[in-house]
C-alpha cells in the first residue's frame, strides 16, 4: 500500500513537472522576447534560472498577461520631448497663446456665412485677415518640422519568474513600465478569483496554514475552507 501511494505520489510530481514545462514551452514559443535565452536561441535550462510554476486554472491567465505584455512593448509608443530641442520647444511654447491671439484677432470667417462658395473662399483666402492666418500656420509648421518630439517605445520587459504564493499569482520581471505594472496587478487579482486547479471562479481559502484560491466544489473536496468557516 505504501508503495503505491509513493509510486502514485511520483507519477503525479511528475505529471505536474511536464505540464510545466509544456505550459512553459508555449509561452517560449508565442512570446520569445519576454524570456531569457542561450546563444541558441533557446530557453535557459532550469538551473540557470527561476523554477517557473503555474497552476493548470492560471494558465489562461498567464497566457494573456505575456501576450498583452509582448503586444505593449512591441506596438505601443508615446511621444517625449526631443532633449536636443530645448531651445527650439521653448520658443514654441511661447509662440503658441500668441497665434491664438492673432487668430482670434484676425479671422477672415468671422462674420460670415458657414457655408461659402468656391469664388467667396478664394476672396477671403486672399484678404489680409487671411494672409495673417496662413502666415500664422506656416509659423507653426515650421516648429512642427523641426521634431520638438520624438517617439519612444516602452522599455523590453523580461520574466523573472511566475509562480503560486499565499494562494495568488506573483508574477516578477525586469524592465517594463507603468502600464506593464498595471497588466501584472490585474492578472494577480484575478488569479484570487479564479480557482487554481479548475479555472472556475473561486476564492483566497485556507487549510493548516496552507493558502490557495479554490472554487466551494474543490475546496469541500480537499479539505480547504474560507476565514468565515474557520
Amino acid at each position: 500500500m505504501k508503495t503505491k501511494t509513493v509510486k502514485e505520489l511520483k507519477e503525479k510530481i511528475e505529471a505536474e513537472v511536464k505540464e510545466d514545462f509544456d505550459f512553459e514551452q508555449h509561452l517560449f514559443k508565442n512570446y520569445p522576447n519576454l524570456f531569457y535565452a542561450g546563444e541558441d536561441g533557446e530557453l535557459l535550462p532550469q538551473f540557470q534560472r527561476c523554477w517557473n510554476d503555474c497552476p493548470t486554472g492560471w494558465q489562461t491567465i498567464v497566457d494573456h498577461l505575456c501576450g498583452s505584455i509582448d503586444d505593449h512593448t512591441k506596438n505601443t509608443s508615446r511621444s517625449i520631448p526631443n532633449p536636443n530641442k530645448k531651445t527650439m520647444r521653448f520658443l514654441q511654447k511661447a509662440w503658441t497663446p500668441i497665434r491664438i491671439k492673432i487668430d482670434q484677432w484676425f479671422n477672415p470667417y468671422k462674420n460670415r456665412a458657414i457655408v461659402l462658395n468656391l469664388e467667396q473662399k478664394q476672396k477671403l483666402k486672399n484678404s489680409f485677415a487671411g494672409k495673417v492666418r496662413a502666415a500664422t500656420s506656416k509659423i507653426s509648421q515650421y516648429f512642427y518640422n523641426k521634431e520638438l518630439y520624438v517617439y519612444q517605445k516602452p522599455p523590453a520587459v523580461k520574466v523573472d519568474q511566475y509562480k503560486e504564493k499565499f494562494g495568488t499569482l506573483r508574477f516578477y520581471i525586469s524592465g517594463g513600465d507603468e502600464t506593464v505594472e498595471g497588466m501584472i496587478r490585474f492578472a494577480e487579482y484575478l488569479s484570487g478569483k479564479t480557482c487554481q486547479e479548475t479555472g472556475e471562479a473561486g476564492s483566497t481559502v485556507s487549510k493548516g496554514g496552507w493558502w490557495a484560491t479554490l472554487s466551494p466544489k474543490v475546496a469541500k473536496r480537499l479539505g480547504y475552507s474560507s476565514k468565515k468557516e474557520q
